[in-house]
């Protein structure tokens, strides 16, 4: 990318015109004269930030300590509590958790 600065530079095409004779947008070559300026000066370039940025997820803390017994306990957010025990058929655990 600096290889095209210095060529732009030194050509006698305008910034433009450099740009279309080597299919680069204005944009991406300004960019690289910035950087280029900036790292020929000794500032310290830019940081990039990525897209993404790492995410811990935690567990949410424990409000209340269910004992296990053989039951399966669900707590909903609204305060209504469903337990049954853990053997219960997929088909009624269904109906007991969708309206």
């Amino acid at each position: 990318m600096y290889a095209h600065v210095e060529a732009c530079r030194k050509s006698n095409l305008t910034h433009r015109a450099y740009c279309k004779a080597h299919g680069i947008a204005n944009s991406t070559l300004y960019h690289w004269a910035k950087k280029y300026k900036n790292e020929s000066s000794g500032n310290k370039p830019q940081e990039i930030v990525p897209g993404f940025i790492p995410v811990e997820v935690q567990p949410e803390p424990q409000r209340h300590q269910v004992q296990s017994n053989g039951h399966l306990h669900f707590l909903f957010p609204n305060g209504i509590q469903v337990v049954c025990p853990e053997d219960v058929q997929p088909e009624v655990l269904k109906t007991l958790l969708n309206p």
